[in-house]
């Protein structure tokens, strides 16, 4: 499956799921966690605050009995606070382990919620003042605001409205008190849930569809392969790496043999089937880190080997012309096999520092245009003048069968 392809899915099917492929999940995550680290540090910074200014509230608001007082502040300062600080600064630091963040930030979350149960447990009891619209606040506060995982973060909401539910049910000293909060918390909870799951479902096709306008913009749609844009922004990096390391880099470029016969005879779809068979082919080729290919232009396409070899290359072109010559194509309308070949010329060099790429590709188009006139279905290969100049034509013999 091409990249396109990948990311046409990711943002139709995927999405929806809230779980793409793995590399592109893993690049998802990698991508939403810088975007809501700002946000996320707010969060751990209202919620530090909140239980830092637990003395003050303590005394003006909570009103807290004498028999739990010397356990409101131990709780506040010595258990939420210390854990929200420590996510919140695991959060704003961009070199800490990915896994000791998530797990601070988890662990900062729970000991938020918990807290807040606690002080709603003591509440119900009679022992302090403490309103149950917190629940609510705090469950959808961490449940959008952060941008955390929905498919972690929907189970835990649930399971902290349940709890403060089971609290109203069991300590509630009034229908009326406790009906009225747990219909106001199982509202919380469910706004939570689909707010937690719609804010991430639009993330993700936010993200994809800005993935896929890029990949369009590198990959040509029909064949899979980059386009000519790309292979022109990538071709001057390779040609400027190989002159630092000294390392041979060989340019071919390739052109479908009769291509405007084959349009003409036997439709244009089924011309747009001879380039994708093509690219599949080519995609088979030049797979290493700094080689590359691409489809240059109608049906002429591009490759580039680094560090290769004058025999190295001419085997990867006999290769090349035997693969295509072995596709073949039916046409089903007329009922008959058309068969495919290539023409391509190429070049190589060890590029001199500055090489510019312009010249060494009209270099190859004219060894492609003599390939051609040597009666097409072969290659001609050439070093370039300042490299030992040497020539090969080559008929795609290898690997016939």
């Amino acid at each position: 499956m091409s990249e396109l392809e990948q990311l046409e899915r990711a943002r139709k099917v995927d999405a929806y799921r809230l779980r793409f492929a793995a590399e592109l999940e893993e690049e998802f995550r990698r991508s939403h966690r810088a975007r809501y680290r700002y946000p996320r540090l707010a969060l751990f910074a209202i919620g530090a605050l909140g239980f830092g200014l637990a003395p003050l509230f303590l005394e003006l608001l909570w009103l807290p009995r004498e028999t739990i007082r010397p356990l409101l502040l131990p709780l506040a300062m010595g258990v939420v606070l210390p854990a929200v600080t420590l996510a919140g600064l695991l959060t704003a630091t961009r070199r800490a382990p990915r896994l000791l963040v998530e797990s601070a930030q988890s662990a900062g979350i729970v000991a938020f919620w918990g807290g807040v149960l606690l002080l709603r447990y003591f509440a119900l009891r009679g022992e302090m003042n403490f309103p149950p619209e917190m629940l609510g606040v705090v469950v959808v506060a961490v449940s959008v605001f952060g941008g955390f995982d929905s498919r972690r973060v929907i189970p835990a909401a649930l399971a902290f409205s349940a709890l403060g539910i089971f609290l109203e049910v069991r300590y509630a000293t009034s229908f009326a008190q406790g009906g009225s909060t747990i219909l106001s918390l199982s509202y919380m909870g469910l706004i939570a849930v689909a707010g937690s799951y719609t804010h991430e479902l639009l993330s993700r096709i936010a993200w994809a569809t800005a993935r896929y306008a890029y990949a369009s913009a590198r990959s040509d749609p029909l064949t899979g392969l980059p386009t000519r844009a790309e292979f022109n922004r990538l071709l001057p990096r390779v040609l400027a790496q190989a002159a630092r390391e000294q390392r041979l880099v060989a340019v071919a470029l390739l052109d479908v043999d009769h291509f405007k016969r084959i349009n003409d005879t036997q439709g244009h779809l089924f011309g747009d089937q001879v380039l994708r068979r093509i690219g599949g082919v080519l995609q088979q080729i030049a797979r290493r880190p700094l080689d590359l290919r691409a489809r240059y232009g109608g049906e002429e396409f591009v490759l580039v080997w680094y560090d290769i070899t004058p025999l190295e290359f001419e085997h990867q072109v006999s290769n090349l012309l035997y693969m295509i010559r072995e596709t073949t194509l039916e046409n089903p309308r007329l009922r008959q096999e058309i068969p495919l070949s290539a023409s391509i010329g190429g070049i190589w060099l060890v590029p001199p520092p500055g090489q510019e790429a312009e010249p060494l590709l009209q270099d190859a188009d004219q060894r492609l245009y003599e390939a051609k006139h040597a009666g097409r279905d072969c290659a001609r290969l050439q070093a370039a003048e300042h490299y030992r100049p040497h020539e090969h034509v080559v008929r795609g013999e290898f690997g016939r069968r």
